[in-house]
């Protein structure tokens, strides 16, 4: 796709602001961006298929009911939200990336997202720290099966805001291409990595935290990359 005479050509990848934040935003190197989507939905069928059945006719319409109302509910204590940095990809060899400001990353998984893409989008998601005290508190009141149900559906729901994420991020790119997400921790790409991922985010306003022992608080948060490609040549510029 060719860039239309009046655009400038290495700014391909910030032409849109991203509208389904509660205030648009734009995207611009090396600067973290916040994101919230306007609501997030949570598919309960999504919440049985995490508690493993295969069929929707195999769950008893008590389990189904039960996960309706727990999936309402994990919908109303979830506060999505995120950071993005947007970022240039410095250096590329078959097994480490490396990106401005330094965040070098080793694998041939993340090697392989980032082959030949030029820029990238390094983001953390979280839906906030109400969602998990529920579940805590379910479990304390012996409450098993609603605290199970509540858990599956954070997944669900974590699941659902980073597709929201994309979704957005294509709409405020139109002349880039988006891929899908990888994180730390998949395949070959050491999650001990996720502590770089996430020094790029740190701050008094910073959503996710890790803790000494390298997990992501809140618990239901997740961290990667997105990979940006020009639709063409002429828009790399």
């Amino acid at each position: 796709m060719a860039v239309p005479a009046r655009a400038n050509r290495h700014e391909w990848y910030r032409r849109r602001a991203i509208q389904a934040n509660v205030s648009p935003v734009r995207l611009r190197l090396d600067h973290v961006i916040p994101w919230r989507p306007d609501r997030l939905a949570i598919d309960p069928w999504i919440v049985l298929r995490l508690a493993r059945y295969r069929r929707r006719d195999e769950a008893p319409a008590a389990v189904w009911d039960a996960t309706r109302a727990i999936a309402a509910r994990a919908g109303e204590l979830a506060e999505p939200a995120a950071r993005l940095r947007l970022l240039r990809v410095a250096a590329h060899t078959p097994a480490r990336i490396t990106l401005t400001l330094g965040p070098s990353f080793s694998g041939h998984a993340v090697a392989r997202h980032l082959a030949g893409a030029r820029r990238a989008i390094a983001f953390v998601l979280t839906l906030g720290p109400a969602l998990e005290a529920e579940v805590i508190a379910l479990g304390e009141r012996q409450e098993l099966l609603e605290a199970y149900l509540l858990d599956l559906a954070g997944w669900a729901g974590i699941e659902a805001a980073a597709r929201a994420l994309r979704r957005d991020l294509i709409t405020a790119l139109p002349r880039a291409r988006v891929s899908h997400r990888l994180g730390p921790g998949h395949r070959d790409w050491p999650l001990t990595e996720q502590r770089d991922l996430v020094t790029l985010f740190e701050g008094d306003d910073a959503p996710v935290r890790l803790s000494e022992h390298g997990v992501l608080i809140p618990f239901k948060s997740i961290s990667g990359l997105f990979a940006l490609r020009a639709e063409s040549d002429a828009d790399e510029g």
